[in-house]
This record gives structure tokens, sequence and C-alpha cells, in this order.
């Protein structure tokens, strides 16, 4: 996972998924999710031949990958 911080914000660039590396093109959804009392920062990515959503978790600041 490759990242910008800046702003106060973290844009993600690009990231590594089954042995491949997609460059992200357009994020057109950013929003946080609670789920079995842990806080994600969500990213809806588009990288021009598949839509993903990245999931960063705020306690441990790991990313999971989620094809969609």
């Amino acid at each position: 996972m490759v990242v910008e911080f800046g702003n106060g914000k973290v844009i993600p660039v690009s990231f590594e998924w089954k042995s491949r590396e997609y460059r992200i093109n357009n994020i057109p959804l950013v929003f946080e999710r609670n789920d079995g009392g842990r806080k994600y920062m969500c990213f809806s990515v588009d990288t021009g031949g598949m839509l993903a959503e990245l999931r960063w978790d705020l306690q441990n600041f790991q990313f999971t990958i989620f094809n969609v």
C-alpha cells in the first residue's frame, strides 16, 4: 500500500494485490465504518480495471483490500 499524507488526510495512491500493482485513478467514496468495536476509514477506489474497497484500521494502521 502506498499512501500520501497531506492537509490532515490520507490518500491511497497504489496497492499490490495477488502479485500485481494497481495504481488508483479515482477515489469516488470515503467513509468511516465501525465493526466489532474497531473503527475503519474506508476508501472505494477505481484502478481503471478493478473496483476495490480499502479499509484502514485506525487502531493498528493496517490496510485490508476487498475486491468488489
